[in-house]
């Protein structure tokens, strides 16, 4: 390639290749603020293959138990099998960071090149890497509950794993630091897929029983809403394994990929606060955004979108809470629904922060970012679910007005 590559990316492609896999030779992996991203070197066809891993390359809970037993010894395993997948594999990750030279990294500890090719700690940028003042920001918002109960799951978790490994070695434990914990799982956080795409028909959709994996070099690909892409599994000639560690797992690009342009992976339909705290980025006027509504004393919690998608289920819980008789709900209760909602909305509404100056020196521009298009999305979702209640409220007072009965209402 007549492109430069940082010497963390050209290891990674030698390393993927060296185990069966590619990135195509058209694409240049160049270092931005966020890590490594694929640039079109010449202009890429549609419907071309981008990048493929072999399975033999995922970081799942069985490559992470493999090592960890190797290493911890084979009496560990009962006590191993009792920890989550993100303890797991996040402890194997952190081990290959603990040896102070790489030449002393066990060979269970393979993805030393893969890691090496991820962005540094300060280049992070999901809740947890924000500072105190910008996590206040955020106060208000469902992103800020949702990052302290996520902080304090996560050190708990540490805190387990590191006891465990103090008991096989002191020195490891030292070393297994939270920063490095948390790291690790940012890692997992931003680039993990669903076990379903290493099924012989890969999809994105979770199961109950799918787990999350890493795939080297797959996860290069950065977001874009709606990119038409393929995921690809290819297995040996005579394999009837459901997961055959000789199989291939590829991305296929169906767009043309002009010269100089980003090439795109597609990650679903994301919400700006799920993509907020799983990946650190947002989008602006995002249509899938969303806000998590739920009644005092219910255990219902209701996602309602833009144009009040999604609202119904919500009318229909506080129509028959507000109702005497559910079965037989009238004009009086729907107005009462629409006073109890309009009343909930506007509360959620007075709690949603303000936006922080630009001049802020405590917030950094992209966290402003995000949280400036976060607050768009709820605040028109709000402002739709408040016309959506008005227009029930209206809808009442007609029903009454047809059965001979006007309404007045106070000024206040």
């Amino acid at each position: 390639m007549s492109t430069m590559e940082p010497s963390s990316a050209a290891e990674l492609r030698r390393w993927l290749t060296a185990y069966g896999g590619f990135i195509h030779s058209s694409v240049s992996l160049s270092q931005g603020n966020f890590g490594l991203s694929a640039i079109a070197q010449d202009a890429i066809d549609a419907d071309t293959t981008i990048v493929s891993c072999p399975f033999s390359l995922a970081i799942d809970v069985e490559c992470s138990l493999r090592a960890l037993t190797a290493l911890f010894g084979e009496s560990t395993l009962v006590d191993l099998q009792s920890w989550s997948e993100r303890q797991l594999i996040c402890t194997y990750l952190c081990l290959h960071w603990i040896f102070p030279d790489s030449s002393q990294i066990p060979d269970v500890l393979r993805h030393l090149p893969y890691l090496k090719s991820l962005p540094p700690s300060d280049a992070l940028l999901t809740p947890l890497q924000f500072t105190s003042s910008e996590l206040e920001a955020f106060r208000g918002t469902n992103i800020y509950g949702a990052t302290r109960d996520r902080q304090e799951s996560w050190k708990a978790e540490w805190n387990t794993c590191r006891t465990f490994i103090h008991a096989v070695d002191p020195d490891w434990a030292e070393r297994y630091t939270w920063d490095r914990y948390l790291r690790a799982s940012t890692y997992l956080s931003t680039r993990a897929f669903p076990s379903t795409l290493l099924s012989r028909s890969p999809t994105l959709q979770t199961t109950s029983s799918s787990y999350p994996f890493m795939l080297p070099g797959v996860d290069i690909l950065n977001h874009s809403r709606g990119q038409p892409v393929s995921w690809c599994t290819s297995y040996p000639d005579g394999s009837t394994k459901e997961r055959d560690e000789s199989a291939t797992i590829s991305i296929i690009s169906h767009t043309m990929t002009p010269l100089g342009e980003e090439v795109f992976n597609n990650y679903g339909l994301k919400a700006n606060d799920e993509l907020i705290l799983g990946y650190g980025f947002s989008l602006p006027q995002n249509p899938d955004d969303k806000i998590t509504l739920q009644l005092g004393g219910s255990s219902n919690k209701w996602a309602i979108g833009r144009l009040a998608s999604g609202a119904e289920g919500l009318w229909n819980e506080v129509s028959r809470l507000v109702a005497e008789t559910p079965d037989e709900i009238g004009y009086e209760d729907d107005l009462e629904a629409a006073q109890l909602l309009l009343e909930m909305v506007q509360k959620k509404c007075d709690s949603l922060p303000d936006l922080p100056d630009e001049n802020d020196a405590g917030i950094r521009p992209a966290v402003r970012l995000m949280l400036k298009h976060y607050l768009e999305g709820q605040r028109d979702i709000l402002t739709s679910l408040k016309m959506h209640c008005e227009e029930r409220q209206e809808a009442a007072i007609a029903a009454a007005r047809d059965e001979g009965i006007e309404l007045v209402f106070d000024e206040e």
